[in-house]
């Protein structure tokens, strides 16, 4: 049985440039995301302001996720929940549907490192730009240790590599599974165990970046 690499397939070469195959999950995720808010936007919404009373999964589902993400933000970021929430809401989104395109037999971009450092960059520019928003410049008093521009230097990678860990141990197991029983223990397992990994890795990102905004306003 062949396993899979750390290093994602690449699919084409164009001159130097390698497009790999979570490069084009990627790109599929993020159309499904924009397809998916626009069905939501003018297909439901619309609909669901006409009639308030009217009661969906989807409408409960939604309303669940939002009230979730909003509530969070307010007690973790306070005032700048506005600008947190819906930034912290897409991230989540975006690793949630990463993660359940493995569903289809794709790589989930998640399990490409460079995938995961740009959305630890997301929280190590959140920090500092709600930081300085708060105090100021009183915030470069926050650098003068050492230790707190090491920790706050190491976030990103830190945030990337758990991220990074958590999606493509799963992706391995997974393989292993359909290694070893090709056939119905793969089709039981794989919903339950990627639906709930999926729902697990955007909770723990979005909580653990709210609380390090949070640190940065305290």
């Amino acid at each position: 049985m062949e396993l899979p690499q750390i290093a994602p397939r690449v699919l084409y070469t164009i001159g130097d440039f390698n497009i790999t195959v979570t490069m084009f999950t990627s790109l599929l995720v993020t159309v499904a995301l924009i397809v998916f808010a626009v069905i939501v936007r003018v297909a439901c919404i619309p609909r669901w302001n006409k009639n308030i009373l009217s009661v969906t999964p989807l409408r409960m589902l939604l309303e669940w996720i939002v009230g979730m993400f909003s509530n969070d933000s307010e007690e973790l970021t306070h005032k700048y929940s506005k600008a947190v929430g819906p930034i912290y809401f897409a991230c989540s989104a975006y690793i949630m549907f990463g993660v359940l395109f493995e569903l289809f037999g794709l790589r989930s971009p998640l399990s490409d490192l460079n995938c995961d450092i740009v959305l630890g960059a997301v929280t190590f520019v959140m920090v500092q730009v709600i930081g300085f928003a708060k105090h100021r410049f009183k915030r470069f008093k926050h650098f003068a240790p050492v230790i707190p521009l090491i920790t706050d230097c190491v976030v990103p990678f830190s945030m990337a590599l758990r991220l990074f860990g958590s999606v493509f141990s799963g992706y391995l197991i997974m393989e292993i599974v359909y290694g070893f029983c090709p056939y119905v223990l793969p089709v039981a397992l794989e919903p339950l165990f990627t639906l709930f990994h999926a729902l697990i890795q955007s909770y723990v990102f979005m909580f653990l970046s709210m609380n390090f905004i949070n640190e940065a306003i305290d």
